[in-house]
């Protein structure tokens, strides 16, 4: 199923979600580099990974969300991974956002102890390797905004139309 929301003939969410696993998974290595050198840049810098992780993870909602319409309309067997991976994604959402609430605004919370914060994001990693196999689930298995070639046509697509390759 071709993705309904594209930019010059590539998924924009596929482009768009490499952003909050990225920020979320650097909070995670940043969380783990204050346990391990107890420098308060560290733990602030996981805080902006977060904020920049949640702004972009709204992003990548919303430019999911087409395809996940058009799976619910469409691919009837891809309804239950495409479900998961939304339920996943709006509770990873709320993790992270109850992780930035628990984080003091990036400076160490009032008598040091970090179990919470860490502990949330622990949680927030989890959430987000649960999402992305889902989504991989839909990419892979179900072909969720994939164009595939088409069998009656010549198999020629893109601005390389009319090309022959050998």
């Amino acid at each position: 199923m071709k993705s309904r929301l594209q930019f010059a003939g590539h998924p924009i969410h596929v482009m768009v979600v490499g952003f909050p696993i990225g920020l979320y998974t650097s909070a995670l290595v940043c969380d783990g580099l204050y346990l391990m050198l107890h420098d308060a840049f560290w733990f602030r810098m996981a805080y902006w990974a977060i904020v920049f992780g949640l702004v972009t993870h709204v992003t990548a909602a919303a430019t999911g969300l087409p395809d996940f319409l058009a799976v619910m309309r469409e691919q009837k067997e891809a309804r239950r991974p495409a479900t998961s991976h939304l339920v996943f994604g709006v509770g990873l959402l709320v993790v992270q956002g109850l992780n930035l609430a628990v984080r003091n605004g990036g400076d160490i919370p009032v008598g040091g102890s970090v179990v919470m914060p860490v502990l949330v994001n622990v949680i927030g990693a989890t959430l987000t390797g649960v999402q992305g196999w889902y989504g991989g689930e839909l990419v892979y298995r179900y072909f969720v905004g994939v164009e595939l070639p088409d069998p009656t046509g010549d198999g020629l697509h893109g601005k390389h139309k009319g090309k022959k390759h050998f």
